[in-house]
């Protein structure tokens, strides 16, 4: 018994869907490069704009952008080749971009990370200060009379209140948030079905954890 017969036009549907599915694919590769670009190349800006922050800020901002140029060129050339990148680079790359934009948001508005800012200040501005004012420990830039650690961007409440930050947001931080969203869609978009429809909910769900930390005054 012979095999039945195929039509063609059955036979034209999957290099048909094959290549609809390749142009998707080289679109989100190209848009999550163009992402990961621009955030790298606005945290080498940040870098520069926090230099006298200390080498830790300055540190952190360069290897940040070393990673996001790296994740871009990666992105970029499996674009033009139209190649399913590792699922596993993928996950890694959208969880480190989520981790990133969580750290922005603790940093600017909570206090937890003063402690940092200071330590990394004291050996820089704030022993240089002690050098000629008395009564400041000579460690943390702290003027014993006050209370006050003493840093170049003014002082930092060591009694519990939280001082204005040394670096407001600017342009620069909201503009690399976008630019890592853009990034964390992309990457979504490159995850399977089931793993999408997660990272969606996952994503959805840190965003009302966010909104009720901040309506509970957790995040000012």
């Amino acid at each position: 018994m012979s095999a039945p017969a195929i039509a063609p036009e059955i036979l034209a549907v999957a290099p048909a869907t094959e290549a609809r599915v390749g142009r998707s694919l080289s679109r989100w590769l190209l848009l999550g490069g163009l992402g990961a670009g621009l955030a790298g190349g606005l945290h080498i800006a940040v870098a520069v704009d926090h230099l006298e922050a200390g080498e830790l800020a300055v540190g952190f901002f360069l290897l940040t952008a070393a990673a996001q140029l790296g994740l871009a060129g990666w992105l970029l050339v499996s674009s033009l080749t139209r190649l399913r990148p590792d699922l596993r680079l993928v996950s890694l790359a959208l969880l480190g971009t989520v981790a990133l934009i969580g750290l922005y948001v603790v940093a600017h508005t909570t206090g937890l990370l003063d402690a940092f800012a200071v330590h990394d200040s004291a050996g820089h501005g704030a022993h240089a200060v002690s050098n000629h004012v008395p009564g400041i420990d000579p460690v943390t830039g702290v003027d014993y009379s006050t209370g006050i650690a003493i840093r170049p961007g003014g002082p930092v409440a060591m009694s519990g209140e939280v001082a204005a930050a040394q670096h407001a947001p600017g342009i620069l931080g909201p503009v690399t948030v976008a630019a890592e969203v853009l990034l964390i869609a992309a990457l979504a978009a490159l995850l399977p079905t089931t793993w999408r429809r997660r990272t969606v909910n996952g994503l959805l769900g840190l965003g009302g954890l966010a909104w009720v930390l901040w309506f509970t005054g957790v995040l000012a």
